[in-house]
């Protein structure tokens, strides 16, 4: 591998990956106050005894307040979920809608919306219906693609699909799209 082959790769890789910096220093933040937090009642804990029945009371009041609805019960369930959520945000990778290819030479960078257009405008073209009537939406593996007809006009589901796929091929986007036609077509 090159120099630019290896730059190529860098770039890509980043501008295909969303940013988990801010979830990652939410995270770190609430992880250090949390073990501060662990570390001064524990030290408290040891170093004056009468914490003990300080402890005791202020778990009396909470339980009066809280009661036996299941109201700090139902708060803990909340707490853990956002923390899980909050973990998995800053821990997994995020990906975005973007399509990466790159050759010797260049680097190619590619919106799914850009891809998306394109195969609508493809289909539109060979089905000889309104662009307006093709919608067309790329996702991680798979293109899905929804042409409402023309009052009265089948649509031929084999070009529809065709064109999409010499419409993918054509930008190094090879994936086997999804076709649906509506039952009811619209008046032209």
């Amino acid at each position: 591998m090159n120099k630019e082959q290896a730059v190529h790769r860098r770039v890509l890789h980043r501008e295909t990956r969303s940013s988990r910096t801010g979830a990652a220093v939410v995270l770190a933040s609430v992880l250090i106050v949390l073990l501060v937090t662990a570390v001064t009642l524990s030290v408290w804990w040891l170093v004056d005894p009468g914490s003990r029945d300080v402890v005791a009371a202020q778990a009396a009041v909470v339980s009066s307040i809280a009661g036996d609805d299941g109201t700090l019960l139902a708060a803990g369930c909340v707490a853990v979920v956002l923390a899980v959520v909050l973990i998995a945000v800053a821990l997994l990778p995020g990906r975005l809608a973007r399509r990466a290819r790159s050759t010797d030479r260049l680097a190619l960078l590619v919106d799914d919306g850009v891809l998306a257009d394109t195969v609508a405008d493809a289909v539109a073209a060979r089905c000889g219906v309104d662009p307006r009537q093709v919608s067309a939406t790329v996702s991680r593996g798979s293109v899905t693609i929804r042409v409402t007809p023309t009052s009265g006009v089948d649509v031929d589901r084999a070009a529809a699909t065709d064109s999409a796929v010499a419409a993918l091929a054509a930008v190094g986007f090879p994936v086997a799209p999804k076709l649906f036609v509506a039952r009811e077509g619209v008046v032209a």
